[in-house]
């Protein structure tokens, strides 16, 4: 349970959103101090972890170098986790389907039929399969 508090994000930690300002943190921060201290309620194990999980997530977000280091990292591990990763794939484009019959009719010619495929791995194909 202690690991699942600890990688928390410090903003959800104060309940604040990405975008706070440092007076919107410094208050949430005040709020939820004064609502964990242990004068204010029975002190225990999981009063003193949300208390030093609160005062770790304000010093981060307090200090504007330790805040741009902090969204960074979080950025970068949104982004790794956020897309998948892409295959590169080459299609080829049939421009003119309607010009090239497939399979060939035996009205046409096998020279007109052969004209029609102008790549050369067609024509293997044409051939291959159709005999032309």
């Amino acid at each position: 349970m202690s690991e699942s508090r600890a990688s928390r994000d410090h903003y959800t930690v104060l309940g604040l959103r990405a975008e706070a300002s440092p007076e919107q943190i410094t208050s949430a921060y005040r709020t939820l101090i004064r609502a964990l201290h242990p004068d204010a309620r029975p002190s225990g194990l999981d009063a003193d972890a949300e208390l030093a999980e609160v005062i770790a997530a304000y010093q981060v977000l307090h200090d504007p170098l330790l805040r741009s280091a902090y969204d960074a990292e979080r950025n970068q591990k949104r982004r790794a986790a956020g897309h998948p990763v892409r295959i590169p794939v080459r299609t080829r484009s049939t421009t003119n389907a309607a010009a090239r019959p497939y399979p060939p009719s035996a009205a046409a010619p096998r020279a007109a039929y052969s004209r029609q495929y102008e790549d050369p791995f067609d024509r293997i194909i044409a051939w291959l399969f159709h005999g032309l």
